[in-house]
């Protein structure tokens, strides 16, 4: 009897156990994120053509330890290089087959796996591909991935853009249909949004709706407990007049993900190269 009691009582301990750890919330999440406008390959860059430049990423990528990178500007043979260069990471990207900048979002292979991806336009015909939206000079997009932990669990949203150079309303109106079409994401998974918005935070009419419109985002650049760098981001191969230097590239996050650090690390040569004439935007956070 006591021998059966005894069974009993163990059975319901490991069921009570097994069910704990079944409905536990997956451990917190460290991971370094960034944003890195490579730039075009233009005839004009001269010294500064992706071909010299391109090792110069592929090594600061790695050296940096990213976890997860939004580029904007990536042509057709740029995306070939990136994969010889960068095999560590997997890809997510639009189907090109018009062959324009694409904005991908890269991840480590051996630390997420990929769950769902997809792209809307941004444009008065967000699943139709190709069209300018508003007042724009080219066709803008976004891509967008959720990601599953390995090692955690944890699972989230990454979305990427670069949003329109020329049109000041395919600016605005590009960044609340973003909005608009990411909130259904955000309402299950912690979301970051990262790009190049081609505007700086004095843009309140692109600035207010990227982190108010349909849900919350934070720029990391306030949320960080430890900021370093500078504080723009364009700098043009180093022409530019301090003056003239904005903050254009962004991280943003939503309210479950704590900022541990952000960097903009100053522009350098190596050899009379530089990375690209925008500075990477890096930050340290951490998903509860």
């Amino acid at each position: 009897m006591k021998n059966s009691f005894f069974k009993v009582s163990l059975l319901l301990v490991l069921l009570l156990l097994f069910c704990c750890f079944d409905t536990a919330s997956p451990q917190a999440m460290e991971l370094t994120v960034a944003t890195i406008n490579i730039r075009i390959d233009s005839k004009k860059d001269s010294l500064n053509r992706w071909g010299q430049r391109k090792q110069l990423l592929f090594d600061y990528v790695s050296q940096q330890h990213l976890d997860v990178i939004g580029l904007q500007e990536v042509y057709p043979q740029a995306m070939k290089d990136i994969h010889k260069g960068l095999p560590e990471y997997a890809i997510v990207r639009r189907e090109n087959k018009e062959k324009r900048a694409d904005a991908p979002i890269l991840f480590r292979k051996s630390a997420f796996k990929k769950i769902a991806q997809g792209t809307f336009w941004l444009s008065e015909f967000p699943d139709s591909v190709g069209f300018i939206g508003w007042d724009g000079r080219h066709p803008r997009f976004v891509n967008w991935a959720v990601l599953r932990s390995k090692a955690t669990g944890k699972v989230f949203c990454v979305a990427n853009t670069h949003l329109d150079n020329a049109g000041r309303q395919a600016r605005e109106e590009g960044i609340k249909l973003l909005k608009e079409r990411l909130a259904s994401l955000a309402a299950q998974y912690p979301i970051i949004l990262m790009g190049d918005m081609n505007s700086s935070e004095a843009d309140s009419a692109v600035y207010h709706p990227a982190l108010h419109n349909s849900f919350e985002l934070h720029d990391t650049y306030y949320m960080a407990k430890q900021r370093e760098g500078v504080d723009y981001s364009f700098h043009g191969f180093g022409k530019r007049t301090m003056a003239k230097r904005k903050r254009v590239d962004f991280i943003f996050v939503s309210d479950s993900i704590d900022v541990n650090t952000f960097n903009i690390p100053q522009e350098n040569r190596q050899q009379g190269v530089y990375l690209s004439d925008h500075c990477p935007v890096i930050s340290n956070i951490t998903i509860k």
